[in-house]
C-alpha cells in the first residue's frame, strides 16, 4: 500500500510551519481590527482618533483576509497530501508577460502531455519553489482541480490551481514546450515512503489515486544506514554512470543555455576606480536602496505640512514605513553590504590570476547561476575542484543579462584572503563576474558535493524523489 505524502516527516513539518504562519497572520489582523474598534469606542473627540481607528480597521481587515485565505490553503494542502503520495515531474516556469503572474507547467515526457498551474503564494514563498533549468518539482493532487507543489525534499510547499480557459491553457503549454519541457527526460521511477514516479500516476501527474510501480528503492532514512553507505561507496568510483565530470556538466550547461542576452551596459573598471563607481558593486552593497529609502519619509512630511486634505494617520503610516525601510537599508549597507563590496573590489584587483576552466549551471530551484570550476588544461573526465554561486546581474525580464555568454570556457581567478576566508572573483570574457557566496572547494569522494552537483545538473532519467 502506498503511503501518503503527509507521512513524510519533512512534508508534515513544512505544512505545520505554513499553518502556524497563516494563523499568526490571521491573529494579527484580528488584533488590529479589535484595536480599531477600541479607538472608535473611546470617548476621544479628536480627528486623529477616528483616522487612526479607520487605518487600523482597514489594515486589520486586509491582514485578516490574507491570513484566513492562507489557512484555507493549508486545509486544502492537508487534504491533498493525505490523499496520495508525491510524484516527481520536470517543471518549467512560464511568464506570459504583462501583469500576469508566472505559471508552472509540469510535464510527462513519455506521454507528451503537460499540466499548467497558477500559483497561489506570495512572491517570497514562490521563490523557494520557482523552477530553474532542468528543474524537477514534486506534485501531489488532482491536475484538474489543484494540489501541492514542492521543491525536492517536500518541505517548502505552495498551493497551485489548474490554469482555466482553453486558450490560456494551450498558450501556456505552448510556451512551456518552446522552453524545452517536452525534450526533458522523465523524473524517474520513485520508490520509498510517500513518493511514486511520474509515470506511475497513469496519464497525468496526479498523486491522489496512483499506485507505485514495483521498484527496488533505497531504504527509508534511519534504517540500515551502514549497509546503504557500504553499498553506495563503490558507485562513487569508476563504475558510477552519474559521476559529475567536466563532460557531464558541460553537456548540462549547454542544455540549460539560452540564446545570448543583450550585452549589459559597460561598467567602470574596478581596477582603476573606487568600488562605489562600479554599478554591480553598488547593487551588491545595497547603496541604491539606501539612497531611495528616505523618499517615503519626505513624502509623509510633505503630506503633514502641505495644503492637501490628507488624513494624519495616513501621513504617519507613510513616515513609519519610510523609517522602517531606511533603518533596514542602513543596517544592511553598514552591517555587511559595504564591507562585502569592498572585499570583492580588493579581490578583483588581485595580482596573480589563476587560470581555470568553468561550467555555468543554474540552480533548479530559483534559477540562481553557479560557476563550477575545473583544472586548467585538463580533459573531459576531470572532476570539479570548486563551486562559486554568482550574483544575478540581470533584470526580471532578462535574468541572465550580464552573465558569461558561453556555457563553458576559461576563467581567471583573482582573490584575497579576508579574516582567514578566501574571497575569489572570476574574470571571464575580460570582465569580473561577481560572486554571491563563498568559494567552496570540493573534496574528491565527498558524497554531499556529488549530490549538490547532480542537483545542479540532474542525471538524465534519475529519480527526483529520494526515500524518506
Amino acid at each position: 500500500m502506498v503511503e501518503c505524502a503527509l507521512d513524510r516527516e519533512a512534508t508534515g513539518r513544512g505544512l505545520g510551519r505554513y499553518r502556524r504562519q497563516a494563523a499568526r497572520g490571521a491573529g494579527a489582523g484580528a488584533a488590529l481590527v479589535v484595536l480599531g474598534l477600541v479607538f472608535v469606542l473611546l470617548p476621544i473627540d479628536a480627528s486623529w482618533a477616528s483616522d487612526l481607528a479607520a487605518g487600523l480597521g482597514v489594515s486589520g481587515l486586509i491582514v485578516l483576509g490574507i491570513g484566513l485565505s492562507a489557512l484555507r490553503n493549508a486545509g486544502r494542502m492537508r487534504r491533498a497530501l493525505a490523499a496520495g503520495p508525491w510524484s516527481a515531474h520536470p517543471a518549467v516556469e512560464v511568464v506570459r508577460g504583462g501583469m500576469v503572474p508566472p505559471s508552472v507547467v509540469l510535464g510527462d515526457p513519455d506521454g507528451g502531455q503537460a499540466w499548467p498551474f497558477a500559483i497561489a503564494a506570495t512572491k517570497q514563498r514562490y521563490e523557494r519553489v520557482r523552477p530553474g533549468p532542468d528543474a524537477v518539482l514534486w506534485w501531489c493532487g488532482d491536475p484538474d482541480r489543484g494540489g501541492v507543489l514542492a521543491a525536492p525534499g517536500g518541505e517548502e510547499l505552495i498551493w497551485a490551481r489548474a490554469v482555466r480557459g482553453h486558450h490560456t491553457r494551450n498558450r501556456t503549454i505552448g510556451l512551456a514546450g518552446a522552453a524545452g519541457l517536452f525534450g526533458r527526460p522523465a523524473a524517474g521511477r520513485l520508490a520509498g515512503s510517500g513518493a511514486v514516479d511520474s509515470g506511475a500516476a497513469g496519464s497525468g501527474p496526479t498523486g491522489s489515486h496512483a499506485e507505485p510501480r514495483p521498484e527496488a528503492g533505497p531504504e527509508p532514512e534511519g534504517q540500515n544506514r551502514d549497509q546503504d553507505r557500504d553499498r553506495d561507496q563503490p558507485q562513487s568510483q569508476d563504475h558510477d554512470p552519474l559521476l559529475p565530470t567536466h563532460a557531464t556538466l558541460a553537456a548540462a550547461a549547454r542544455r540549460q543555455a539560452l540564446p545570448p542576452a543583450a550585452r549589459p551596459r559597460r561598467e567602470a573598471d574596478v581596477r582603476v576606480v573606487p568600488w562605489w563607481r562600479v554599478r554591480s558593486l553598488r547593487h551588491v552593497s545595497g547603496l541604491p536602496r539606501l539612497l531611495v529609502s528616505p523618499v517615503p519619509v519626505v513624502t509623509g512630511l510633505l503630506m503633514l505640512g502641505g495644503t492637501g486634505d490628507y488624513p494624519a494617520v495616513v501621513a504617519y503610516a507613510v513616515i513609519a514605513l519610510g523609517v522602517g525601510v531606511l533603518a533596514h537599508s542602513g543596517w544592511r549597507f553598514l552591517g555587511s553590504g559595504r564591507a562585502t563590496a569592498r572585499r570583492l573590489a580588493r579581490a578583483a584587483r588581485g595580482p596573480e590570476p589563476v587560470p581555470k576552466r568553468y561550467v555555468l549551471l543554474f540552480d533548479p530551484v530559483g534559477g540562481g547561476p553557479v560557476l563550477v570550476l575545473f583544472p586548467y588544461g585538463g580533459g573531459p573526465e576531470d572532476l570539479p575542484e570548486a563551486v562559486l554561486r554568482l550574483y544575478p546581474p540581470g533584470t526580471l525580464k532578462e535574468p541572465r543579462k550580464g552573465l558569461p555568454s558561453a556555457p563553458s570556457g576559461l576563467a581567471e581567478l583573482r582573490g584575497v584572503t579576508s579574516q582567514g576566508t578566501p574571497v575569489v572573483v572570476p574574470w571571464i570574457e575580460g570582465r569580473p563576474v561577481w560572486p554571491w557566496g563563498p568559494f567552496e572547494e570540493l573534496r574528491p569522494g565527498d558524497r554531499a558535493a556529488r549530490e549538490y552537483l547532480e542537483r545542479l545538473a540532474p542525471p538524465q532519467g534519475a529519480s527526483g524523489v529520494p526515500a524518506r
